[in-house]
């Protein structure tokens, strides 16, 4: 089998527009905690300014975030054109161009959807926006991967260290299932104003389950003991265990990413494309886990509540290459006479994408 080339210039792109992407999804948590996302109320200009020309002395306050946030996802558009450019003139393979034309496409959509939730100041806009630069960071994620050197020489890896590879598959698909959900229930829960709604941790509200019943005696009772200052008085039902099931998929998520990463470090130690994200994976868990332990005991600071989201995104990144890798080596295990049954004795194996 002849290995696919390998197109360094889009890679570096594709790299490029990952790498971009985890500091827009900081940016905006820091929009979301910090109430900003109202604080420029036009769209696509900057108070009236062309969103370029906006003067950097009325970068201030809300300001800063809202408009750095837009002038990175601006970034990041050029970098899908330059992808397009590169891929439709140095590629010759069609799903290259063709993926390098949806991120592009995706970027536009990303793009409207956070210019009608300003434009017509839709709250669940604002949650399908965030869940969608997740899916936007996992695609650009996967395109850098299929663009890379290792999707192109992975044929050569010994068949039996690839079809091992394939039997961690659905778990490294699962574990990426699993914090999807809960990404998506993190977004709800930060853009409904949840994320203090049980103020304490890991207990709720000092039991193991919080309460079934929020009435105004409840609410009472919780700011005495609490304080005033965490909007008890209006906290509802639904806001607590929406909390509630973020901390559920916290322990399903550490679970999986356990059960994932310590698979791969004991049964595929020789193959370091899955190894390195499995311990990163390892390594960014118990980060994850104080960052989201710290914002309920400091009362949701701004900067570590956003880095919580970042982190959130990285570790679901990080779960899509090693699903991703875990796929492509199963492609690449498939036996040699698959061909020769088919075709054959003087068939060749097909080449794979």
């Amino acid at each position: 089998m002849q290995p696919k080339p390998f197109n360094a210039k889009l890679h570096l792109l594709a790299l490029a527009a990952a790498i971009a992407t985890f500091p827009l999804i900081y940016l905006g948590g820091l929009v979301t905690s910090h109430h900003a996302g109202m604080s420029v109320p036009d769209w696509p200009n900057t108070w009236g300014y062309n969103m370029f020309t906006f003067p950097p002395s009325q970068w201030v306050g809300g300001i800063f975030y809202e408009h750095t946030h837009r002038l990175l996802a601006a970034f990041i558009g050029l970098l899908a054109i330059a992808m397009v450019i590169v891929a439709c003139r140095t590629d010759r393979r069609r799903w290259v161009r063709y993926n390098a034309i949806a991120i592009l496409l995706a970027v536009l959509v990303q793009g409207t959807l956070g210019g009608l939730r300003v434009v017509l100041d839709e709250l669940d806009l604002a949650i399908v926006h965030a869940c969608a630069a997740q899916i936007f960071f996992c695609y650009v994620a996967t395109f850098c991967v299929m663009t890379s050197r290792f999707w192109s020489d992975r044929a050569a890896l010994d068949r039996r260290q690839c079809a091992a590879a394939g039997r961690i598959f659905p778990l490294a698909a699962a574990t990426f299932a699993i914090i999807v959900a809960q990404l998506v229930i993190a977004a709800i829960m930060r853009h409904k104003n949840a994320g203090l709604a049980i103020p304490d941790f890991p207990a709720s509200f000092g039991k193991i389950l919080p309460p079934r019943v929020v009435d105004d005696a409840f609410r009472q009772q919780a700011i005495h003991r609490y304080g005033v200052d965490l909007e008890l008085n209006r906290v509802t039902a639904f806001q607590i265990w929406i909390h509630f099931a973020h901390r559920i998929g916290a322990l399903l998520v550490s679970i999986a990413v356990v059960w994932l990463s310590t698979s791969i470090l004991r049964h595929l130690r020789p193959i370091q494309p899955l190894t390195r994200p499995a311990a990163a994976l390892l390594a960014l868990l118990p980060i994850q886990l104080v960052l989201g332990m710290m914002t309920i005991w400091q009362r949701k600071p701004a900067d570590v509540a956003s880095l919580h989201v970042a982190v959130g995104s990285l570790i679901l990144v990080t779960a899509v290459v090693i699903a991703l890798r875990c796929y492509g080596l199963t492609r690449s295990a498939r036996p040699a006479n698959f061909s020769r049954q088919a075709h054959g004795p003087g068939a060749v194996e097909p080449a794979l994408s």
